[in-house]
């Protein structure tokens, strides 16, 4: 019996098909038979550029022509039509009072009558493009018509209202346009007849005198109209969809038109919900907004039935119209809400449904199998030997495709989720205020100024919408976690973005309650960071369990505590100083060896956080203490060196170089910042240089930090030229030769038992501790014998550095010597420009210029050979 039963149902798919089939075939066959034939066009052999039919020549004459027989055909055709709809309104206008009623009556009607009857005689003999021309000049002969009759008064119809007439008169060539078309099997009347649909519900609203709620009620019937025709039309058995298909001109013209009509109705109803939801937000008593009610509830009764009846719809448009639905129906329930929560709680109204039909369409996601992942073992990557629903309902049998319920499911959160994220928009400025309230007091506060008295305030309101918001994002993460499983739940980016930014929304939301229960600044301030130390605590204890949305929250809310304790200095010192020593004991706890790269990276970030917030607290002390900024630098410079100190001793443990290196980069960052708030005071700076030259020559005693020796060195020497300046000496050689001396004597010493010492930590010290000192003053000398011994030494340099190939000798000294000689014959070179004409310095330039260009490659592989000859020195 089986076995039998299983070839009845083989035979049954067989004669499916079969019939599928033959109707596909039956209206293939039509298509040809209505398709338009090829214009002949006729050759002539002695017509010049007109080659015979056949062979070559027809190619050649084919291949020479702009425009093919068909589309000729198609513009005379549009042209012909256009000047017959033309000539028939200049005679409506025009001629019409030349003749009685009777004879007007005739003339239309006729004229009106032989466009519409001519499309089946010329069908009949496969003039298929001629048809449809002669149906769209019927077409538009009717609504002359109709103008033509009421303008002539006839029956009375010049006493009826304008837009009511046109209503009328619209809805009932829309209808006979669709009904002319399907009849007569043409292509053009049905999309006519759908496009002219969208007239009469407006112009009977207008004639109605409706508000912009009757708008929006007629948009949205005329929408619903549209789909429930497409849906008589599409939703048939394949012996239905072959006959439509055949009704309306092929497969591509059915696919065209059923296209436009989802687009065009989708577009309709959007319009309409538009209008709906404008009229109700804004509607003025409850009245109105039981008025607004009927176009809400209607736009929700279409998305509803397009996402749930409607299953030939494609998946976006019936998540799309469930979408609609749940927008309605929030604003209604918010428009409803308004005039009965207390004053300021109007957002409320809208947040808390949406945020409920959020929570619940994220459960229905995970109940639907919307997020559940598919089994991997069928080829197509579906279950294997099962096919699943795809958004038409049918089974695709392909890859994996969401099932037919989860088009609403998807379409209620992402409308929801769209709707509570308008409404927290709406909130986002009192937020804001609340959350920088305590910084606007202490930009005045640090400014120098006297701040006023001031008060940290929050509406009950807005912290309900971001309560709503953060809990929202709970459940959707909760969900998503869920159905992905506890395997694939670290690698989910889906499930990881929602719980990250479920943490980033529920540190405002969790921070600000304090602020809307009404307590004291201080206590806010304590509770914020406790709760940054606390989550600390937790990622110590916990380094690898969801690292990333940890650190979201700590971030934070240690902004947030030092932002807000900007408002009092002795919150700063006291915020500022534990967050420091947080982030030490963080960055030395997840700083282990036996860390992953993620966390190592957070110990970095923590070690430069906490030498930085070491460094804000000395710049604090030293406000708070009344102390000028250049005294203040100091204490910043001290922070600095304890740093370069730190980092050395974390260098010593094995696997802790990348936090050294973190701290030792902040530190030399604190220790620019101290030598630019001395810059101003010559004393402090020359005494800032010389401790950060003697803490670089201490950094310099580590094996792999010898190159700053040479930055120290350098330092120790700007100090000294400060010192000079300020001391008034004319003649700093006389200071600096001996240190020079001994520079060089050291470095000759250095390279000699170190063959592999570079030039400039040998001499690049030695010689800048002279030629510099000596060429900034040679600026503010007149004498010439300055200048002369400096170019002199600097010479002498230059030839030693090329005799010996030493970079350090040679750029010195060549960079000084060039110096010089601009500083002896710019006066030269002025007067000499003073005497000679203007057009000469141009000219002069043009030619070089041109010399320069003529021999470009030239000097580039000069330049090149010069480089590389430099580079290969020492």
């Amino acid at each position: 019996m089986w076995q039998v039963t299983g070839e009845l149902s083989a035979l049954d798919a067989r004669r499916q098909w079969l019939v599928q089939r033959h109707a596909a075939l039956l209206a293939a066959l039509r298509v040809h038979r209505d398709a338009p034939s090829e214009i002949p066009v006729a050759a002539s052999a002695g017509a010049p550029g007109i080659a015979p039919m056949g062979g070559s020549g027809a190619a050649v004459g084919a291949s020479g022509r702009e425009l093919s027989a068909p589309s000729a055909r198609t513009a005379l055709l549009i042209v012909g039509g256009v000047l017959v709809v033309v000539a028939a309104l200049v005679f409506t206008v025009v001629s019409w009072g030349r003749l009685g009623i009777g004879g007007r009556a005739a003339v239309l009607l006729a004229v009106t009558a032989c466009a519409l009857a001519l499309p089946r005689p010329l069908r009949r003999r496969q003039l298929a493009a001629t048809a449809e021309a002669s149906a769209a000049v019927g077409l538009a002969l009717v609504l002359l018509d109709g103008y033509a009759a009421r303008q002539a008064g006839l029956g009375g119809l010049d006493h009826v209202g304008t837009a009511g007439y046109w209503a009328v008169l619209t809805a009932l060539t829309a209808v006979g346009a669709a009904l002319y078309g399907w009849w007569q099997r043409l292509r053009l009347p049905l999309p006519v007849g759908f496009l002219m649909a969208r007239l009469p519900g407006l112009l009977g609203t207008a004639a109605l005198g409706g508000t912009t709620g009757d708008y929006a009620t007629a948009v949205i019937a005329t929408a619903a109209v549209d789909f429930a025709v497409l849906y008589a039309l599409t939703a048939r058995d394949a012996a239905g969809q072959a006959g439509f298909r055949e009704r309306v001109g092929g497969e591509r013209a059915a696919t065209g038109l059923v296209t436009v009509a989802r687009a065009v109705g989708g577009g309709w109803a959007s319009l309409g919900g538009v209008l709906a939801v404008g009229y109700a937000v804004v509607a003025p008593s409850p009245t109105e907004v039981l008025r607004a009610w009927v176009p809400l509830g209607l736009l929700m009764l279409l998305g509803t039935a397009l996402c749930r009846g409607f299953r030939t719809l494609p998946f976006a448009l019936r998540a799309g119209g469930e979408g609609v639905a749940v927008v309605a129906l929030i604003v209604a329930v918010g428009a409803g809400l308004r005039y009965v929560m207390p004053a300021g709680w109007a957002v409320v109204g809208y947040a808390a449904p949406a945020a409920l039909l959020a929570a619940w369409a994220a459960a229905s996601c995970a109940r639907s199998g919307r997020w559940t992942k598919p089994a991997t073992s069928g080829p197509t990557g579906g279950p294997a030997g099962e096919a699943t629903d795809g958004p038409t309902g049918g089974p695709t049998g392909g890859p994996f495709a969401p099932p037919s319920r989860a088009a609403a499911a998807v379409g209620e959160l992402v409308a929801a989720s769209i709707a509570l994220l308008l409404t927290s928009v709406v909130v986002v400025p009192e937020l804001a205020h609340a959350l920088i309230r305590p910084v606007v007091h202490g930009v005045v506060l640090w400014g120098g100024g006297h701040p006023p008295q001031w008060s940290w305030q929050l509406a009950t309101a807005p912290l309900v919408v971001l309560w709503l918001s953060a809990a929202v994002l709970t459940v959707t993460a909760a969900q998503r976690a869920r159905a992905v499983g506890d395997a694939d739940r670290q690698s989910d980016r889906l499930a990881n973005a929602l719980r990250n930014a479920q943490a980033l929304a529920a540190v405002p939301a969790v921070l600000l309650l304090p602020v809307a229960l009404g307590l004291p600044y201080a206590w806010v301030l304590a509770a914020a960071a406790l709760a940054s130390v606390a989550v600390a605590v937790d990622v110590v204890r916990r380094p690898e369990a969801a690292l990333l949305s940890r650190l979201l929250v700590l971030a934070a809310t240690g902004a947030l505590a030092l932002l807000w304790s900007s408002a009092d200095r002795t919150a700063v010192l006291t915020v500022w100083g534990t967050f420091a020593a947080s982030a030490a004991v963080l960055a030395h706890v997840l700083s282990a060896p036996t860390s992953p790269p993620a966390v190592r990276t957070t110990a970095r970030v923590a070690g430069a956080f906490a030498v930085l917030a070491l460094g804000v607290e000395a710049v604090a002390s030293g406000a708070t203490a009344g102390l000028p900024g250049h005294v203040t630098a100091f204490a910043v410079l001290a922070v600095a060196v304890v740093a370069a100190g730190a980092a050395a001793a974390w260098h010593r443990i094995p696997g802790r170089g990348q936090v050294s290196t973190a701290v030792e980069g902040a530190g030399y960052a604190l220790a620019a910042i101290a030598l630019a708030l001395t810059a101003l005071h010559p004393d402090a700076l020359s005494l800032a240089l010389a401790v950060t030259g003697v803490a670089g020559l201490a950094v310099a005693l580590r094996p792999d930090r010898r190159r700053a020796a040479l930055v120290g060195t350098g330092l120790l020497i700007a100090s000294s030229w400060v010192r000079l300046a300020l001391a008034g000496v004319s003649a700093p050689e006389a200071y600096t030769l001996p240190i020079t001396a001994a520079a060089l004597v050291i470095g000759h010493r250095r390279r000699t038992s170190a063959p592999g010492t570079g030039s400039w930590p040998a001499y690049g010290a030695g010689l800048g501790a002279t030629m510099l000192p000596g060429l900034a003053a040679m600026w503010s000398d007149e004498n010439w014998v300055r200048p002369l011994l400096l170019g002199a030494a600097a010479l002498l340099a230059t030839v030693v550095g090329v005799r010996t190939r030493l970079q350090a000798p040679l750029i010195v000294g060549g960079g000084v010597l060039v110096l010089v000689g601009l500083h002896e014959l710019a006066p030269t070179v002025v007067q000499v420009f003073g005497l000679l004409p203007r057009w000469v310095p141009v000219a002069a330039a043009g030619l070089l210029l041109l010399l320069l260009g003529a021999t470009y490659e030239k000097r580039i592989d000069e330049a090149r050979r010069l480089r590389d000859t430099v580079r290969s020195m020492t």
